[in-house]
């Protein structure tokens, strides 16, 4: 077990039938299910999220494909994409498409890591392109099921996730609580262990890399309300980075029953 903080926390989204055992993933889980719009409620086996795909046996291939998904949009650096392959990549089965939020950092092993809260603020305040291309991706016909991931899908998948979730009408405090579900998931895989002994061979501080792992519920809270505030809400910011009436009500129409 990870000492990870927040680790020891188990949030509601955990209990239900959503986190789906792929072998070689810490964090993958079906975003169908939550409370929506109208009454509805987000679609099931329409849209995933998760960590890295690129430790997946052909067993986890297989199924992968067999849960239908069409697309993987992958948000990371392309020099992790580089190094860690997505095992999709050149897949007949399914369109992989490489969509980094980010061009590769250059960070100083003893630097400061930034804050949670910092990240997401850049994200949603310099990254509108980006985000706006991904969500007309996933809006294309034919493209769902798709999984969005990054390296632990929790900071760039977390974002993207709530964005959509916040979209489809999901109330804030269930986009907090499935936010906040990548913490304990992560604590109990292999990855701080991970995390830590590459920072530290790095040089670096490895407690303070692996803040970068925990998710705190109040970090996604404080983003949404940072939206709220500033942009007039979620899809208000996205209108006026170029996102469409029309692709916004077919991502409805496709991931809401």
């Amino acid at each position: 077990m990870s000492d990870l903080p927040g680790a020891e926390a188990r949030v509601n989204v955990l209990t239900i039938d959503r986190v789906l055992p792929i072998e070689g993933t810490y964090n993958f889980r079906d975003v169908g299910g939550y409370p929506a719009l109208d009454g509805r409620r987000t679609r099931r086996r329409m849209l995933y999220r998760s960590d890295a795909l690129h430790r997946l046996t052909p067993a986890a291939q297989a199924s992968l494909l067999n849960l239908g998904v069409r697309t993987i949009v992958d948000l990371r650096f392309p020099a992790e994409c580089a190094s860690a392959p997505c095992v999709f990549q050149y897949s007949q089965g399914l369109q992989y498409r490489a969509m980094p939020l980010f061009e590769d950092p250059r960070r100083i092993a003893r630097a400061t890591v930034p804050e949670l809260d910092a990240i997401y603020r850049l994200i949603v305040d310099t990254r509108q392109a980006q985000l706006v291309g991904i969500l007309e991706a996933l809006s294309t016909p034919g493209a769902l099921p798709a999984v969005v991931n990054c390296t632990a899908g929790k900071d760039r998948t977390g974002v993207v996730i709530a964005a959509i979730l916040s979209l489809l009408g999901v109330p804030s405090e269930t986009i907090v609580e499935d936010f906040a579900a990548s913490g304990p998931l992560l604590a109990d895989s292999d990855l701080p262990d991970t995390v830590r002994a590459r920072v530290a061979a790095s040089g670096g501080d490895p407690a303070m890399a692996l803040r970068l792992l925990a998710s705190p519920p109040e970090h996604m809270q404080r983003l949404l309300d940072y939206v709220d505030v500033t942009y007039g809400g979620v899809e208000s910011l996205l209108r006026q980075a170029g996102l469409s009436l029309e692709q916004i009500e077919r991502l409805r129409a496709l991931l809401l029953e």
